[in-house]
């Protein structure tokens, strides 16, 4: 049987792990679990990280995106209405 072995911590400390700044008024976290406690750099991290997922995502599945974005809008309209050209306002 082997010893489990410890993690050796990692000599850089984690941007999003730091203690949380005062109460600043904002609650401690936003809908889906983002803290508002993060430094501007890790905010910026996490914005840039979520943007180049964006960018993948996109090019990965953009014509799929495309098309179920459309179905969506066309399941959305209701019946079409037909104005006759003679009862256009203009």
């Amino acid at each position: 049987m082997t010893k489990p072995t410890r993690r050796r911590q990692s000599r850089h400390r984690c941007p999003l792990c730091t203690e949380p700044r005062p109460n600043t008024g904002l609650p401690i976290a936003i809908p889906f679990g983002i803290p508002t406690y993060w430094s501007p750099e890790a905010a910026l991290a996490i914005f840039e990280f979520v943007d180049e997922m964006r960018d993948i995502i996109l090019a990965v599945y953009g014509t799929h995106i495309q098309d179920a974005a459309r179905q969506r809008g066309q399941s959305a309209l209701t019946e079409r209405v037909v104005i006759p050209d003679d009862e256009l306002p203009f």
